[in-house]
């Protein structure tokens, strides 16, 4: 068994589905990343902020700041949420994530993020 399927079950608590996500939405209907971009994006765009074409990822994630690994009370702690768009979700944080450092770029294209190893 993966440590996804181990902590998957969380996703599917009344707590989760009924309370707490929605209640999340509503405070904050928009892409948190995409905000510090300079874009509004409800997630009708991608991260580098057009039209996404695929409906299917027409949606709002809310993520959890700190990687919750099951931990029942990090997942459900409101002050550990966001919200990202897919992009940002499945491509930009989760390379975060795995490298430890943001790709993201500034207006002059050099790395924003301290501990880019382009910063060091």
């Amino acid at each position: 068994m993966t440590a996804r399927s181990e902590y998957h079950q969380l996703y599917n608590l009344s707590a989760w589905r009924r309370r707490l996500r929605p209640q999340h939405l509503e405070r904050q209907p928009l892409c948190q990343a995409c905000l510090r971009r300079g874009l509004i994006n409800d997630g009708s765009l991608t991260s580098a902020g057009v039209e996404q074409s695929n409906p299917r990822r027409r949606f709002l994630v809310v993520d959890h700041l700190i990687p919750h690994r099951g931990d029942r009370a990090l997942f459900l702690d409101p002050s550990n949420l966001q919200t990202l768009c897919p992009d940002d979700h499945d491509q930009n944080k989760q390379r975060l994530e795995t490298r430890g450092y943001s790709e993201e770029r500034g207006d002059d294209g050099w790395p924003i993020d301290p501990q880019h190893p382009a910063n060091q």
